[in-house]
C-alpha cells in the first residue's frame, strides 16, 4: 500500500505470463509475442494460436483467460472447499514432466566450494595469475585508476575541497570538545585521514573526518578506564597526556580491526543492522550529544556521561553556576545555525551558504570575542592551539596498552562503518557507480591507522561534510586532499585567529548538526507501514537514551540478531490455492477466493530448510493438515490423503532438515497418507538423492509444478475410489459417495 500509488495497480500482477499474449508454437519451444507480424513462420512451425483459438479448458491451461489482480493482505482464509474441473498442465494431451537429476554439484555459484573441495582449490590456484593480482593491486588501490580528469574537474574538487575545509575547522574542533580532547586535536584528525582515505577508497564524494557519534564513544568509554587507573583530577597533566594516549590507540586498534575485515571481504556485515535499528541508535545519541553540549551554552562544567538522566542530574544540580552571557551567545549562534540550514532547504539559491555557516558563525564570533574583550568578561574560548604539524605517536600505540579498550573500540568500528557505507552507498547512487564495502572498511582502516601514527582519535565517514562536498560539485578524492592542505595550511599560520572562538558557538555547531541526527519522520514512517520495525526502533532509542551509547549498540546488535534468529526459526509458510481460471497457486489468505480440494493439503515453504528451522516446519505442515480435517469433519467426514509440499522457495537444506523430511514421510504413510514435492532446486534435489528420500518416496511423487501433482493426486484419487464431486454454488452440502443430497443438482457424476 506504500507504493501502491506510485507503481500503480496495473503493473502488480499475480504472475509473470502477460495478459493477453499471442502463442507461437514451435516444435522445441513455445514463445510469447504481442503482434503475430514480429515473428515469421520457420519451417518447423506448426501452427498459430490465438487466445481467441484457445478452447476454454486450454486458455485456463495456459493462464491466459482470466488477469488476476493482486489483492490486499486479508485476515482470515476462506474455509470454501471446491473440487474443481482437472487442470491439464500443457495445451497439448496429459505430459508428465520430470524432476532432473544432475550427477555433477548441486551448488548454482561455481565459485563456492562444492562437495569436491580439491577441485575447487585447483580452480583457484589457476585464476591466481599475474594479470589476476595486477587487477586486485588495482582494486585495493583505487587511486591507479586514471579518471577522466580534465581542469574543469579539477577546479571542481577544489572549490569542493575548499568549501569543506572552510566547514570541518570549526565543526572538527567542536566534535574534538565533544571526544573529551582540546579542540586543537579536531584539526589533527582532520589533516592525514582525509588525504589517505581517497587513496584505497571506492568512494569519490565521501569525505572522512571526525564525527558525533564516534566522538560520544569515545568521551563515554575512555574516563572509567582512566579512574581505574587511578587518574580523577581531569585538570591535571598525567590525565590529559593519558586520554590522548587512549584516543591514539583507538585510532589504531579502528584502523588494524577495520584493515582486517576489508582483506577478509567482511563489509557484508552491516547487512545484519536494519535502518530502523541504525535510525534509533542515532537517535538516541542525538539526544545524549545535545544534552551534553547544553553545559558549555549555560557556563558550568557537568560531568561528561553517556546516560539521559545522568546528564539531567548533573544541569539542575549546577544551575546555580548558571552564566547568563555564554547563555545569549550560545542561544544566538544555535539560532542563526538552525536558521541557515532551514532558508538553503527553502530557498536552493541560498544553498552555498549551508556549508560555510558554521565558519562563518566562528568569524563573527572571534570578532566579538577581539573587539569586545569577551574572554576577560566571562565567555570561555578555545585557548592555546600549537602551532605547527602534530607530533608522531607511533611510539604510544602499544605502552601502556589497557584490555578495555576492546569493547569501545568495536563500537566505534560497528558505528563508524555503518555511518560511513550508508553515506557512501547513497553518494554512489546519486552518481552512478557502484562502491565496494569491503574496499571501504580498508579505507578507513588506513585512514585511521595513519592518524593514529599523529595525533588523531578515531575518524569516520562525516555526513554533514560529504554533504557539503556533494552539494558543492566534488568529482574525486582529490576535493579531500585539498581539505588536508586548507587544514595544514591553518595549522602552520592561522592558529592564534582560532584560539578565540568562543566555547558556547562551538558547542552550537555540534547542537545544530545533532538535531538533523534526530530521525522522528522514520519514526512515524515506521509506526504506519511496520509496527514491529517501529518497537524495534523504539526498543533501540529507549535504550540508548537511558542504558548509554554503548549499551545502546549493544542492544542495536542484540536485537538484529534476534530478529535474524527468529526470521530464519520461523519462516513464512502458506496453505495453498488454485485461482479460479488458472493454473496458478496462490496463498488463500492473500486470495480468498482460491480453490481448495478435499482430501489434499498444499504447503509452500518460502525460506531455506535447515536446523534451526526444520521442527517448526514439521509443526506446521501437522497444523494445516489437521485444520483441514477439522474442516472435513465438521461438513461431511473425510480425511486427508496427499500433501504436497511446493519447495521451489527453498534454496538450501541440511542434514538436519532432511531427517525431518524422511520423519514426516514415515509418519505421514503410516496415517494413510502421501506426500508429494514440488520443484525442488538443483542443490536441494541433489541432497534429497543423497539422503535416499527421493528412492523412499518415489520418483513419481516429485514433481516439477503444484498443478502437475494436483493433476497426479487427483487422478489418484480416481483411481481408488476416492473421487470427490464438485459442488455447485447453490449446493447446501455434498456427501463423499458421490451420492446427491437432497439440495444437489442430480446430474449424472459424468456430466459434472
Amino acid at each position: 500500500t506504500v507504493f501502491q500509488s506510485e507503481i500503480g495497480e496495473d503493473r502488480i500482477h499475480t504472475h509473470t505470463s502477460l495478459p493477453h499474449p499471442k502463442l507461437y508454437l514451435d516444435q522445441s519451444k513455445c514463445m510469447m509475442t504481442d503482434s503475430l507480424a514480429e515473428l515469421p513462420p520457420p519451417k518447423s512451425c506448426t501452427s498459430f494460436v490465438t487466445d481467441e483459438d484457445l478452447q476454454p479448458q486450454e486458455r485456463a491451461d495456459t493462464s491466459l483467460l482470466l488477469r488476476h489482480r493482486a489483492p490486499a493482505p486479508v485476515t482470515a482464509a476462506s474455509h470454501h472447499r471446491l473440487e474443481s474441473d482437472r487442470i491439464r498442465t500443457d495445451t497439448a494431451a496429459h505430459v508428465r514432466h520430470a524432476v532432473p537429476v544432475d550427477d555433477q554439484d548441486g551448488d548454482d555459484d561455481d565459485d563456492e566450494p562444492g562437495s569436491c573441495w580439491w577441485l575447487w582449490l585447483q580452480r583457484r590456484r589457476q585464476l591466481v595469475t599475474k594479470q589476476a593480482c595486477k587487477e586486485y593491486w588495482k582494486q585495493i588501490m583505487p587511486c591507479q585508476q586514471c579518471y577522466k580528469y580534465s581542469l574543469t574537474t579539477f577546479r571542481k574538487d577544489v572549490v569542493a575541497g575548499v568549501t569543506v575545509a572552510v566547514m570541518a575547522i570549526p565543526l572538527s574542533m567542536s566534535y574534538a570538545r565533544l571526544a573529551g580532547l582540546p579542540a586543537y586535536y579536531g584539526l589533527y584528525a582532520t589533516l592525514l585521514p582525509p588525504v589517505v582515505y581517497p587513496m584505497f577508497a571506492s568512494s569519490r564524494q565521501l569525505a572522512v573526518g571526525t564525527a558525533a557519534l564516534v566522538s560520544l564513544l569515545v568521551s563515554s568509554s575512555l574516563p572509567p578506564i582512566l579512574q581505574d587507573e587511578g587518574l580523577t583530577d581531569v585538570t591535571s597533566p598525567e590525565y590529559i597526556a593519558r586520554y590522548a594516549q587512549l584516543a591514539y590507540q583507538c585510532a589504531f586498534l579502528v584502523g588494524l580491526i577495520n584493515i582486517t575485515m576489508g582483506l577478509l571481504r567482511l563489509g557484508f556485515i552491516t547487512q545484519f543492522l536494519s535502518r530502523a535499528l541504525v535510525s534509533g541508535f542515532c537517535s538516541g545519541a542525538a539526544v545524549i550529544i545535545a544534552v551534553s553540549q547544553i553545559k558549555y551554552i549555560f557556563g558550568y562544567n557537568v560531568p561528561s556521561s553517556s546516560r539521559l538522566q545522568t546528564l539531567i542530574k548533573g544541569l539542575i544540580d549546577g544551575i546555580s553556576q548558571f552564566n547568563w552571557k555564554t547563555f545569549l551567545m550560545g542561544s544566538l549562534s544555535v539560532i542563526i545555525l538552525v536558521s541557515i540550514k532551514v532558508a538553503s532547504q527553502k530557498f536552493p539559491k541560498l544553498s552555498w551558504i549551508r556549508p560555510v555557516g558554521p565558519f562563518l558563525v566562528s568569524i563573527l564570533a572571534i570578532i566579538l570575542v577581539v573587539t569586545l574583550d569577551l574572554d576577560t568578561r566571562g565567555i570561555p574560548v578555545v585557548g592555546d592551539i600549537p602551532k605547527g604539524l602534530p607530533s608522531v605517536t607511533i611510539t604510544l600505540w602499544t605502552t601502556p596498552f589497557s584490555n578495555r579498550l576492546w569493547v569501545p573500540v568495536i563500537s566505534m568500528v560497528i558505528v563508524g562503518f555503518v555511518q560511513s557505507i550508508s553515506i557512501a552507498k547513497r553518494l554512489a547512487y546519486k552518481h552512478g557507480y557502484e562502491i565496494d564495502s569491503s574496499q571501504e572498511l580498508i579505507a578507513l582502516g588506513m585512514a585511521n591507522l595513519v592518524g593514529g601514527a599523529f595525533q588523531s582519535y578515531p575518524v569516520t565517514g562525516a555526513l554533514g561534510q560529504s554533504a557539503a562536498n556533494d552539494d558543492t560539485g566534488a568529482q574525486t578524492g582529490l576535493a579531500s586532499v585539498v581539505t588536508g592542505a586548507v587544514v595544514l595550511i591553518v595549522l602552520l599560520f592561522l592558529t592564534p585567529v582560532f584560539e578565540n572562538i568562543p566555547m558556547a558557538v562551538l558547542a552550537a555547531t555540534v547542537i545544530s548538526f545533532v538535531l538533523g541526527m534526530f530521525d522522528y519522520q522514520e519514526a512515524i514512517y515506521l509506526y504506519k507501514v511496520h509496527q514491529f520495525d517501529f518497537l524495534v526502533w523504539l526498543v533501540t532509542f529507549v535504550g540508548t537514551l537511558f542504558a548509554g551509547v554503548e549499551y545502546g549498540l549493544a542492544i542495536a546488535v542484540g536485537a538484529s540478531l534476534v530478529i535474524v534468529i527468529y526470521e530464519s526459526a520461523y519462516p513464512h509458510t502458506a496453505v495453498l490455492g488454485r485461482l479460479p481460471g488458472t493454473s496458478l497457486y496462490r496463498n488463500v489468505k492473500q486470495y480468498p477466493n482460491a480453490e481448495r480440494y478435499d482430501g489434499l493439503v498444499i504447503v509452500r515453504l518460502d525460506g531455506p530448510l535447515f536446523f534451526a528451522n526444520a521442527q517448526n516446519i514439521r509443526d506446521k505442515v501437522r497444523k494445516y493438515k489437521q485444520a483441514a480435517m477439522d474442516e472435513l469433519s465438521e461438513r461431511n467426514g473425510g480425511q486427508v490423503k496427499y500433501i504436497i509440499m511446493d519447495l521451489s522457495p527453498v534454496t538450501h537444506i541440511d542434514t538436519t532438515a532432511l531427517h525431518v523430511l524422511d520423519d514426516m514421510y514415515t509418519i505421514q504413510k503410516n496415517l494413510g497418507v502421501q506426500m508429494c514435492y514440488c520443484n525442488p532446486g538443483i542443490s536441494v534435489m541433489q541432497r534429497l538423492v543423497k539422503s535416499g528420500i527421493v528412492d523412499k518416496v518415489g520418483r513419481d511423487h516429485i514433481f516439477p509444478a503444484v498443478i502437475d501433482a494436483v493433476h497426479w493426486c487427483l487422478d489418484d484419487m480416481d483411481k481408488s475410489g476416492a473421487d470427490l464431486e464438485m459442488p455447485h454454488e447453490g449446493d447446501e452440502e455434498v456427501t463423499l459417495n458421490g451420492e446427491p443430497s437432497v439440495e444437489e443438482d442430480p446430474l449424472p457424476k459424468a456430466e459434472k
